[in-house]
């Protein structure tokens, strides 16, 4: 066996027993991806990593949970040193809300439980693609003739960790920096309930293509999707919220904006030899903001909106239609009331282009 690999490996933890099961089984990538992500061995149990970091165990439980894990067996060794110096970093976070806010020490963890839930959320997609690449690799590497401890090597050698951290922590300051100034840089500094332009678009019969598709067309087309919309919402100046299979979620501060994304994603999605054509549904009001997410009636009616909309279509509700105006960037079909599940009647205006550009 390559000894560097091997060194490698029983330098993060790996035992000599792991090395060579995994070699004689093939799965000794699949190892030194692990011990190259994890770093440290796993020595501590649920009750240790709690007491070596002085956090409360009932804490320390509900945390591991905020990441999106299951609770592990009394016992098991699963934390390492790594585990530990995080916890204490969190205790410090939670006594420092606590000494600033005056609050009860029930609100500083409650408070720092839905941070680290946030923060694994939007992990967990941002690791979804990166295994993808991971994934990708590998069997490439194995169509080409490599075996498995080949593709080890490779991977310990072309690793570049600290490349990665460092374009995380680029991006989470770059968009905790826009949401700051937000929230702060407005006459109302209260971020939980903002005014915002809500969007809502979708592809036209995905379900059914799904059925038809194999699943790497599938896949493909989700990211032309994905890749389209992303683009022009940046690109139009709104923010993409989330993206659920053949469904975006956009917001803006501008209804104008908004207006001007949706029509934009319907137009490209058209001209798409790929993609189906799409529909949007627009609304504009008071939204309830929590954990990079958005709730309440505005949302729901843009929601309810696109499964109404004709393919090719968007409707807009009454509050946005009359928060553009007489905008020549847009152009408004006549207004129909419609009984909108789960919601009632309501105004829908059908949203066009119009001859004018919009402002920015």
């Amino acid at each position: 066996m390559n000894p560097e690999l091997e060194q490698y490996l029983l330098d993060r933890g790996a035992t000599h027993d792991e090395v060579r099961r995994a070699r004689s089984e093939g799965w000794l990538t699949l190892l030194a991806i692990d011990r190259g992500l994890s770093g440290q061995p796993a020595v501590y149990s649920r009750a240790e990593v709690a007491q070596r970091s002085g956090v409360d165990p009932e804490v320390s439980v509900r945390l591991w949970r905020a990441l999106g894990f299951p609770d592990v067996p009394e016992g098991a060794p699963v934390f390492s040193e790594e585990s530990v110096n995080v916890l204490r970093t969190l205790q410090v976070r939670v006594e420092a809300w606590f000494m600033r806010r005056n609050g009860s020490r029930s609100e500083a963890v409650d408070a720092l439980v839905q941070q680290v839930r946030a923060l694994s959320i939007g992990m967990a997609r941002v690791a979804e693609v990166l295994s993808d690449s991971f994934v990708d690799s590998i069997d490439a590497g194995r169509e080409l003739g490599l075996d498995d401890e080949a593709l080890a090597a490779i991977y310990i050698d072309n690793l570049d960790w600290p490349s990665v951290a460092e374009l995380l922590d680029y991006v989470l300051r770059l968009q905790l920096r826009d949401a700051v100034w937000r929230k702060l840089a407005t006459e109302d500094s209260s971020a939980t309930r903002p005014t915002l332009a809500v969007g809502f678009l979708d592809l036209v019969g995905y379900t059914a293509l799904s059925q038809e598709l194999e699943d790497d067309e599938l896949g493909a087309l989700v990211t032309r999707f994905e890749a389209l919309t992303h683009d022009t919402i940046a690109e139009l100046g709104g923010r993409v919220v989330k993206t659920i299979g053949d469904e975006v979620m956009f917001v803006s501060e501008s209804p104008e904006v908004a207006a001007a994304i949706a029509l934009r994603l319907t137009e490209r999605t058209e001209a798409d030899e790929v993609l189906p054509v799409a529909r949007g549904g627009l609304a504009h009001g008071s939204v309830i903001a929590r954990e990079g997410d958005y709730y309440g009636p505005v949302v729901n009616l843009a929601h309810r909106l696109v499964e109404v909309a004709y393919p090719g279509t968007i409707l807009a509700s009454t509050e946005l239609h009359d928060a553009i105006g007489d905008d020549p960037a847009f152009a408004w079909g006549r207004s129909r009331d419609r009984k909108i599940r789960d919601i009632g009647r309501v105004g829908t205006w059908p949203l066009r282009a119009g001859t004018g550009e919009v402002a920015r």
